[in-house]
């Protein structure tokens, strides 16, 4: 009894094994270029699809430009499932895994595919996968350099404008001092030019200086003379021919010719 059992417990072993194995080996994933070192074994070949040509007949799906290695055919006869233009618009370009036995046609390797589930996308492998890390690490330094390149752009034309401005407003200060005194002295002008003229004198001497003190009103003095010496007239009759008369009051008198020189003196003391 118990060498019965032995016996069928080798058996099942003896039977599942090849079983298993064949499933491991179904299972085992090789690259396009290994693809001639497994004619004749059901196997998945890995590889990115880079070029796809279409006939009434079948479509090739190349791993290599050229189409003289590894390929993938989808017989006509399977254009059911997998249409040529599916495989164009899916496939072309894309890393793709393919399972079948490999068989060797006009001295290259190939795969018949006859089912969708025998051609479907793969992933990236571990050098692609590396690859695009690197390449996503060179793109992020170099749109950081770009950042930092922009940000340092920035912040010279921030300080090129503060001296611009720093500049018109010292232009500026400089203009509003200008306005200022401009302003005072517009002030003071017209507060010089309100103020009340001197009240007359009636032709008596008027405060000077000492070197003055002894002159007195002679012929042949301006009317600024006269005015500084007696003051103001009363009043002032314009003649004929430039002749003005200036009339102090108390009969005293001074007339000046067409130049402003005093020729008649009436009232005042002979010099």
């Amino acid at each position: 009894m118990r060498t019965a059992r032995i016996v069928a417990l080798a058996v099942a072993v003896a039977v599942t094994f090849p079983a298993v194995a064949a499933d491991e080996k179904e299972k085992t994933v090789i690259s396009w270029e290994q693809a001639s070192d497994h004619v004749g074994e059901q196997v998945t070949v890995e590889g990115r699809v880079l070029g796809i040509h279409c006939s009434p007949l079948s479509c090739l799906l190349a791993f290599e430009p050229t189409f003289n290695r590894f390929t993938a055919v989808v017989q006509a006869s399977s254009f059911g499932d997998l249409p040529p233009e599916d495989l164009e618009s899916r496939f072309n370009g894309q890393r793709v895994r393919v399972r079948g036995t490999i068989v060797e046609r006009d001295s290259k390797p190939e795969i018949v595919v006859s089912k969708k589930e025998d051609l479907v996308l793969g992933g990236e492998t571990k050098k692609e996968r590396r690859d695009r890390q690197e390449s996503t690490a060179d793109t992020q330094a170099a749109a950081q350099a770009d950042t930092l390149d922009r940000m340092a752009d920035v912040l010279d034309r921030i300080a090129e404008l503060t001296e611009r401005l720093a500049a018109v407003q010292e232009r500026m200060d400089a203009l509003l001092a200008a306005m200022e005194q401009r302003e005072a002295a517009l002030a003071a002008f017209q507060s010089n030019q309100q103020a009340p003229p001197p009240a007359p004198s009636y032709g008596e001497a008027q405060p000077r200086p000492a070197f003055e003190r002894l002159r007195t009103v002679k012929r042949g003095m301006t009317r600024a003379d006269v005015e500084r010496l007696i003051g103001q007239p009363l009043s002032v009759e314009a003649a004929g021919n430039g002749w003005v008369t200036y009339y102090y009051g108390f009969g005293r008198s001074i007339s000046f010719d067409a130049r402003g020189r005093a020729q008649g003196l009436v009232g005042f003391p002979p010099p």
